[in-house]
């Protein structure tokens, strides 16, 4: 049975990596990290990289586990196009990326694309990238809401801890959907998180950003949902493996 109207679909291509299918057949790539991620399933590797597999390309963040694989995409499909914290879509195009391919836009803003309106909001975290072994700052950390014009929200935390700025998502975006890091050390983990869908109160969640390298980051979906229970919510944690979709 569908959780998700429409069609839509959310398919987690292991870490923080998943591609979005709105109801009208247009798929959205959100931080791709595919070469150097342990476990991306190697069977879509071709179906990701095909010319015309993606309409728009979401970036949180430049770290490598959400970014190794943008700039790669980005010039092997003229026609994919990019949304980024401003400096990061700079960076692009410094990097010879097609001005047309990159929308560069900053917190609290929206993007209004067919069908779906992209919003910028707060993520707690860092932002850098590294560039001949030197590491420098490079824009900040950001999540999205997807707000499809079929009635389905869809919040993507990015890296980050919990904060405060969740409860604004929740009072003017309604998350039916939030996907958000469990797996603790470099983001928040189990406890934090069942906070943070305390404040968003969304039907459903997925936690992502764990067990990728041998177990680190250590977070689990049990956890989350044995931390979930002491607030007593209706929030259904999703369970996934990579490669698997939540439809």
């Amino acid at each position: 049975m569908s959780k998700l109207p429409n069609g839509i679909r959310v398919r987690w291509l292991g870490h923080a990596t998943f591609d979005i299918t709105g109801p009208d057949g247009r798929k959205y790539l959100i931080d791709p990290y595919i070469k150097g991620n342990p476990k991306f399933p190697r069977e879509l590797t071709h179906e990701v990289f095909a010319k015309g597999a993606y309409a728009y390309l979401l970036i949180t963040h430049p770290h490598t586990d959400h970014f190794e694989d943008a700039l790669p995409l980005l010039k092997n499909d003229p026609n994919l196009k990019s949304i980024s914290q401003f400096e990061i879509g700079r960076w692009l195009t410094s990097q010879g990326v097609k001005d047309d391919q990159v929308t560069g836009m900053n917190t609290g803003g929206t993007l209004k694309l067919p069908g779906l309106r992209v919003t910028m909001v707060n993520a707690v975290h860092t932002s850098s990238i590294t560039e001949n072994g030197i590491q420098r700052a490079l824009g900040f950390p950001i999540g999205y809401v997807l707000r499809f014009d079929a009635g389905f929200s869809l919040y993507v935390a990015g890296d980050t801890a919990v904060t405060m700025d969740m409860q604004i998502v929740h009072d003017l975006y309604h998350p039916d959907l939030v996907i958000l890091p469990i797996g603790d050390f470099y983001t928040m983990g189990a406890e934090q998180a069942a906070y943070a869908l305390k404040l968003l109160q969304p039907k459903f969640a997925i936690g992502c950003h764990w067990g990728t390298y041998n177990g680190m980051p250590p977070g689990t979906p049990d956890e989350l949902e044995k931390e979930l229970a002491r607030y007593q919510l209706s929030t259904q944690v999703i369970k996934l493996q990579p490669g698997e979709s939540l439809t």
